[in-house]
């Protein structure tokens, strides 16, 4: 069981039970504006049965729940990449917007960074940014990643083009 303790909330497992909390925090086009388009807008109780039973399903576990108070209001989780990529994994995240401005995520990030390079056989961690998301690259900033660059038009969203801000961390 992975439990990983931070200052104002805890990292852990998805577990059978978080679907309504997931659908009430995760069901927000403010927090959905930013992520890929695999995270659903809206969020229905469909959609929280099937993230926990693919997450609950896993023998490694790769994404976690930010719980605070018992309530999961967030979520943090790694992407791992193939072939001639295969030692870097992309880091992604999102909270519930009661959350926001708090100082959980910087710290969020760090724990999963630590959790990410101390049990799997990665090197680097890379994420990315929605140009017009200042409040998530500052996020990584204060968790210690480098902007390694930014991908012109790299990204496509409600037929908006976007350019992506590119932060990395080497192990």
């Amino acid at each position: 069981m992975v439990l990983i303790e931070g200052k104002l909330f805890c990292l852990r497992e998805w577990k059978y039970g978080d679907e309504a909390a997931l659908v009430k925090y995760a069901d927000n086009p403010k927090v959905a504006r930013f992520l890929a388009d695999r995270f659903p807008n809206p969020y229905t109780l469909k959609d929280a049965e099937f993230w926990i039973n693919l997450q609950t399903s896993k023998i490694k576990v790769d994404t976690l729940a930010i719980d605070i108070y018992g309530e999961a209001v967030g979520g943090i989780g790694v992407d791992f990449k193939q072939d001639i990529h295969r030692k870097t994994a992309l880091i992604g995240y999102w909270l519930g917007e009661p959350f926001w401005g708090k100082g959980i995520m910087p710290d969020a990030v760090k724990l999963m960074t630590k959790y990410v390079f101390d049990n799997f056989d990665i090197i680097h961690l890379q994420a990315g940014v929605f140009e017009g998301n200042p409040a998530s690259m500052r996020v990584l900033e204060k968790a210690g990643f480098i902007k390694e660059g930014i991908s012109k038009n790299a990204l496509v969203k409600h037929g908006m083009v976007y350019d992506e801000h590119v932060y990395g961390l080497v192990r």
